[in-house]
C-alpha cells in the first residue's frame, strides 16, 4: 500500500497495482466529425491487472527507462507509460525522469484497458513521487491528451463514460464485490482499427444508454433485495455491446464463444472483444481512492 502523502517529493520507489476494466454495456451512438465515435458505456475495474514499480532516476538521467515482462510490448515512446511520463513533465514543468518496471498480466491489445490503466497509474505515481500534489481532476483532464480510456482509471472503479470515453461520471458499484466473470481471449489478435472499420452505426442498438444505465441499477437493487444468484444478474438484454457485430464479422470464433454468455455472463470488451481465457476474476470496487492501493487475489 502507499504511505500517506505529505506533498513533499518521495524520492523512493512506488509499486502499484494497475487494474484492467470491462464494459458492462457499450453503446456507440454516432460517428463524430473528428473521426472518433461517440460512445456511452458503463465501465468496471476488475481484480486482474498489471503492476508497476516506478523509481525516480538521478538528475543526470537523460530519458526514462522502461522494462517490461512482455517482450511484445514496446519499451519506447510508443508505450502509453512513456507517453504518460512525458505528459506529466509537459504539464508540470518537472524534469524528473523515471525507471519503470512494468509486469504485465493483462494481454496487450486485449480490450481490457491494460495500457490505459498503466498510463493512469504512471501519471498518479509521477505526481506522488515528485511531490507536485496535483488533484486527480487535473490528471484526469490531462490524460485525454494521450488516450480516451485513461480518464476512467481516475474514477472510483465504476463509471459511466461518454464522449470518446474521456467524460467520466463516477457511479456506485453496479455489481456486488466478488462477482465472478469469465474472460475469454482468442489466440489471434483483433485490432481496434479493424473492428471500427467494420462498424455501421445504423446497425447498432437503438436503446437509450441512459435507460440502460437506469435499468442496470434497478436490476442490481432488485437482485440484491431478492438475493438472486449472481448468474441471474445482470439480465443478458442489458449487456448491450455495439461492437459485437463488427467484431464477430472480423473474427467469427467470437460468435461461438458468445453462445456461452447466458451462463457465464460474457462481456465483450469495448474495442477488441478479446479476453483472457483461463482466468476467473472478481470485480473490485475502488471506492476509497482513484487508483488501487494494493493487489487483489485472482481466483481460478
Amino acid at each position: 500500500s502507499l504511505k500517506a502523502f505529505s506533498g513533499e517529493p518521495l524520492n523512493e520507489s512506488l509499486e502499484l497495482f494497475s487494474p484492467a476494466k470491462i464494459n458492462l454495456f457499450l453503446r456507440i451512438t454516432k460517428r463524430r466529425d473528428d473521426g472518433f465515435h461517440e460512445l456511452a458505456s458503463l465501465f468496471q475495474t476488475i481484480a486482474f491487472g498489471d503492476s508497476l514499480k516506478v523509481t525516480p532516476l538521478p538528475s543526470t538521467a537523460i530519458e526514462d527507462e522502461i522494462f517490461c515482462t512482455d517482450p511484445t510490448v514496446p519499451c519506447d515512446e510508443r508505450n502509453l507509460v512513456w507517453k504518460a511520463a512525458e505528459l506529466f513533465r509537459k504539464k508540470t514543468g518537472n524534469k524528473q525522469k523515471f525507471s519503470i518496471d512494468l509486469r504485465k498480466e493483462v494481454p496487450a491489445g486485449a480490450g481490457l484497458g491494460g495500457g490505459s490503466g498503466n498510463a493512469a497509474t504512471m501519471l498518479w505515481a509521477a505526481n506522488k513521487i515528485c511531490g507536485e500534489d496535483r488533484p486527480d481532476s487535473d490528471l484526469l483532464e490531462w490524460s485525454g491528451d494521450i488516450g480516451s480510456d485513461i480518464s476512467f482509471f481516475f474514477s472510483g472503479g465504476t463509471a459511466y463514460c461518454t464522449g470518446r470515453g474521456e467524460i467520466v461520471e463516477d457511479m456506485p458499484p453496479a455489481l456486488p464485490s466478488g462477482y465472478p466473470i469469465v474472460l475469454v481471449k482468442p489466440a489471434l489478435p483483433l485490432s481496434t482499427a479493424a473492428v471500427y472499420g467494420k462498424l455501421d452505426v445504423s446497425r447498432c442498438s437503438d436503446v437509450d444508454p441512459e435507460e440502460l444505465k437506469q435499468r442496470f441499477y434497478q436490476e442490481a437493487l432488485m437482485a440484491s433485495s431478492e438475493r438472486k444468484s449472481v448468474t441471474e444478474h445482470p439480465p443478458q438484454d442489458l449487456c448491450v455491446n455495439d461492437l459485437e457485430i463488427p467484431a464477430f464479422e472480423e473474427m467469427p470464433v467470437l460468435a461461438k464463444v458468445s453462445l456461452y454468455s447466458s451462463s457465464a455472463c460474457l462481456s465483450v470488451s469495448g474495442a477488441l472483444t478479446q479476453f483472457c481465457a483461463h482466468h476467473l476474476v472478481k470485480t473490485s470496487n475502488w471506492n476509497s481512492s482513484p487508483l488501487p492501493r494494493q493487489k487483489m487475489e485472482i481466483t481460478g
